[in-house]
């Protein structure tokens, strides 16, 4: 091919390489000139060529030359790729003495257009207070699309509607915001003045979604604007908000919930949208924002399920609020951005809405991030990113429903980079001029939104003016009614507001701790649905050996393992008609190799979840291999157990340190969610746990960090040792009335232990979890030893090998709520014995502190020896000698007389 524009060809050059390594990695345009260009004539300057380079180059680089910063403090500069295809347009209309015109195509329709022409009208589209990044979406169809998209809505004149619209958007946030800080001055409210138009975007996300059949909005949100945003677009009762922001006590008193400040609280509600109702959820968030994103991802997930399940087709829009400061600097965006293209996480395409303040606290961009915006890791992932300037309500209501159009069509995700301002400091007590003079110096003397644009609206229209002025009297009056009345809102006044998910409460009564046994004959019939082998499969030999052992330890009753514990527990829940689902890294085969969830054909590379064939009633099995991630995975699915209540959701850790990786999802959500927002959640977190000689890594699970956080029944902390536990904890979670997460202390070397076993007696009809299991002497007891997890089993050997007839072994398999009374009431059987706690872990770890603070509570004045390894920094030792020498030493110490040295700390 010749190339047919002369100068610098550098841009043209480089679609050309691209197209002849990957023709579809190029527009359709241009696909379609190269091909007409290969092997034919070299073509002049001021073929349609020259005007697809033109629209092009705009399209690529437009957002280079747009105007974003409502502030204008950001430099414009000419883009370069731009400058040299402006100079190569200018120079064939100097050369053709103003007759050369271009053919381009604008919003699917051909334009013939003089060359400046052209260039003018691709600017105005491109480089105006709206601009879009979309050459790195892969597929050039639906690049295509969105281009034209944005041409159409660039193009197109606001109506009346849509004028009073986005001015009733204006007027009620700048109303809102001006009340509450008149009525008091002193509060935070990190208020939405200089981001008005987020308000306005999120009513025309609502809108485009509900007049596209979406019936179901789960939105995460932050502090910007969110007070706002809960009065003018959530809907949420202004007495209500009022006395919350008043700082009135709601909680009528309750130990158990704190409640929280007005600016994290969530809302169900049904919102007129313009287009129709839409029921929104806008869940909860602490001060640490971005964490809020997984989790209302993992419940728009859910609801989506839930709403497939029952026959129900319309969607779940999912739509995240993020500030360009955490946008940028949290890593766990990445994680959010990997999880939505993902099958077993994939949302159908969630909404972002970055509120870019152009300063994070007192943090510059060019302090806080190396990107020149602070969008651009959506890039990475393929997602288009509409920038649009914060003044310029209309603009920012169209990229609004271009965003909805691209999910609607692509199933994928959308980003919007709304550049506006913080009027105020990062809340309204911070002073700003401190840090940033210069900025706020512009600030100052920058006009409200609120007056700049009524002035614009009442230039086109008085009667859209009007109206929306009506709309804001209205709504000033309602708040002066509020603030008259919001004294009489009670404890319970909000409460059927506040509660997200009230179809995922338990219902009233039923057992606390059930049985939760199982018919022999049911557990034998499952086993061999769960174990059987399509015909046409070619298992690996040992995963069909492994499938008939576990076939036969259930069908002969010669003892079933952890793993087949496990295993049962899901498919009798399946069976039930409860769904499961389990997701972590690697564990669908199981990282300790004890599962084999999916079983794949060796020749075809099929595979098929055998589990799955147990399911009744609807109810569906999901194991999912994870990203290699934790903190968005673990709140992605404690998400979808708060969403989905009839759902047994497993979130596994590979070895229990890992959960370290996620702790601002447990301190922030899993332990503290129900106290502070009453979110109730079964959630397991399966973590992996054992000093095995393996290294201070992934030897502990951290339970005294995980102890730390138990009060007031917030939570469930476990130690099975027996697959019979192991099956009745699982179910109990799904069957018992009160929902709890499960921290379950997993097992390791346990999984492979021939003395670990169960059998079908143990998990049959009337029996249940126990938290307490007594090894009773047969003579006096002289020393009752606590313990839990596998270290049993190496005690209960010696106690074998030497004939310690006189003493009790005492496991807790469940450390929180802790057993006290079943423990006392073992406890009152040997009034006389001396008591041990023994642990593997150091003696600053482990559950011991806890056990011990416990049992003074429980019953003042017991003594209670400690047996194990002393204070240690690490988790455990680094050879494998060190371990078995201390391992060997606990033991002894745990029988003998007290014994106290560098292994062994005995008190």
């Amino acid at each position: 091919m010749t190339s047919p524009i002369g100068g610098d060809n550098a841009f043209f050059m480089d679609l050309y390489s691209r197209y002849l390594k990957d023709p579809q990695s190029v527009p359709v345009d241009w696909r379609c000139h190269f091909e007409s260009l290969d092997g034919g004539p070299a073509r002049v300057a001021g073929t349609p060529l020259m005007g697809a380079l033109l629209s092009a180059a705009y399209r690529e680089h437009g957002y280079k030359e747009a105007r974003l910063d409502p502030l204008g403090l950001s430099p414009r500069h000419a883009a370069p790729e731009l400058a040299a295809v402006r100079a190569q347009v200018e120079a064939q209309v100097e050369a053709q003495r103003g007759t050369h015109r271009l053919d381009v195509a604008i919003a699917g329709v051909p334009h013939s257009l003089p060359g400046d022409e052209a260039c003018r009208t691709l600017a105005a589209l491109y480089c105006g207070s709206a601009a879009v990044e979309a050459s790195h979406v892969v597929d050039a169809q639906d690049r295509a699309w969105l281009y034209e998209a944005f041409e159409r809505e660039m193009l197109a004149q606001p109506d009346e509607t849509r004028l009073a619209d986005a001015l009733e958007a204006i007027l009620l946030a700048d109303a809102f915001e001006t009340f509450i800080k008149t009525k008091w001055p002193t509060k935070k409210r990190f208020g939405i003045e200089g981001a008005e138009s987020a308000t306005v975007i999120l009513r025309e996300v609502l809108r485009a979604a509900a007049s596209q059949g979406c019936g179901e909005a789960v939105v995460g949100g932050m502090h910007r604007g969110r007070l706002a945003a809960l009065a003018t677009v959530f809907g949420k009762s202004l007495p209500a908000l009022v006395a919350e922001i008043k700082g009135k006590d709601t909680t009528g008193g309750d130990a158990a919930f704190t409640g929280d400040v007005p600016y994290h609280n969530g809302l169900i509600a049904v919102v007129d949208s313009g287009a129709g109702p839409i029921e929104l959820r806008l869940l909860p968030h602490p001060s640490h924002l971005i964490v809020v994103a997984p989790v209302a991802m993992g419940a728009a997930r859910a609801r989506r399920e839930l709403r497939a399940r029952t026959g129900d087709g319309k969607a779940v829009l999912p739509l995240l609020m993020h500030t360009d400061a955490a946008f940028a600097g949290q890593g766990l965006v990445s994680e959010l951005l990997q999880l939505g293209g993902l099958e077993g996480y994939s949302l159908a395409g969630t909404i972002h809405l970055v509120v870019n303040n152009q300063i994070g606290f007192t943090t510059l961009p060019e302090e806080g991030r190396s990107t020149p915006f602070p969008t651009d890791i959506g890039k990475a992932y393929g997602v288009p990113i509409l920038h649009v300037n914060g003044d310029d309500p209309i603009a920012a209501a169209a990229v609004a429903r271009i965003a909805v159009a691209w999910r609607n069509r692509t199933g994928r995700d959308a980003i919007i980079d709304l550049v506006c301002y913080r009027r105020n400091g990062h809340n309204e007590l911070d002073e700003p001029r401190f840090t940033q003079p210069r900025l706020w110096s512009a600030i100052d003397g920058h006009p409200t939104l609120r007056t700049r644009f009524t002035a614009h609206v009442r230039e086109r229209s008085d009667s859209a003016c009007d109206r929306a002025e009506r709309r804001r009297d209205l709504f000033v009056k309602a708040l002066g009614e509020a603030f008259e009345t919001h004294d009489h809102v009670g404890s319970n006044s909000g409460a059927t507001e506040t509660d997200i998910f009230p179809e995922a409460r338990p219902a009233a009564g039923g057992a606390a701790d059930p049985a939760t046994g199982v018919d022999a004959d049911a557990l034998v019939a499952l086993t061999h649905t769960i174990t059987a082998i399509p015909a046409d499969f070619e298992p690996d030999p040992k995963v069909k050996s492994f499938a008939r052992a576990r076939l036969d330890s259930v069908d002969k009753d010669t003892g079933f393992t952890m793993a087949t514990g496990e295993a049962l527990a899901f498919a009798t829940l399946l069976a039930e008609g409860t769904s499961v689902r389990l997701s972590g890294q690697d564990s669908v085969r199981g990282t300790f190799t004890q599962r084999h969830l999916a079983v794949h054909d060796r020749s075809s590379g099929r595979s098929v979840l055998s589990l799955a064939a147990a399911a009744q009633r609807g109810a569906r099995f999901d194991a999912l291999n994870s990203p290699l991630t934790e903190y968005g995975v673990l709140g992605f699915e404690y998400g979808m157990s708060l969403a989905d209540a009839d759902r047994l959701v497993v979130w596994e850790a590979q070895f229990g340190d890992f959960l370290n990786g996620a702790q601002v999802a447990v301190d922030q959500y899993i332990t503290t969610a129900e106290a502070k927002w009453r979110l109730q959640s079964s959630l397991v977190l399966a973590l992996p746990h054992g000093l095995e000689g393996q290294g201070p890594d992934h030897s502990s699970a951290r339970i005294e960090r995980i102890l730390q956080g138990c009060a007031g029944g917030n939570i469930v902390v476990a130690v099975p040792s027996t697959p019979a536990s192991l099956f009745h904890l699982l179910r109990r979670q799904q069957r018992g009335r009160q929902r709890k997460p499960l921290f379950l202390i997993a097992p390791k070397s346990l999984l492979r232990d021939k003395r670990c076993q169960s059998r079908l007696a143990d998990i049959g009809p009337g029996t249940r979890f126990q938290p307490v299991l007594v090894t009773e002497p047969p003579d006096p007891c002289r020393r009752v030893v606590l313990c839990s997890g596998k270290l049993f089993y190496a005690l209960d050997e010696r106690r074998r090998q030497e004939t310690r007839t006189d003493v009790a072994l005492v496991r807790l398999e469940q450390l929180y709520p802790f057993p006290a009374d079943a423990l006392l009431a073992v406890l009152a059987r040997h009034g006389d014995a001396e008591l041990v706690w023994c642990q593997e872990e150091p003696r600053n770890q482990g559950a011991f502190a806890f056990v011990r603070d416990q049992l003074l509570e429980a019953a003042p004045g017991t003594p209670l020896r400690y047996v194990g390894r002393p204070a240690m920094a690490a988790a455990a030792g680094g050879s494998i000698d060190r371990h078995e020498l201390e391992q060997a030493g606990i033991v002894t110490a745990a029988f003998d007389a007290v014994r106290s040295d560098a292994a062994v700390a005995a008190e």
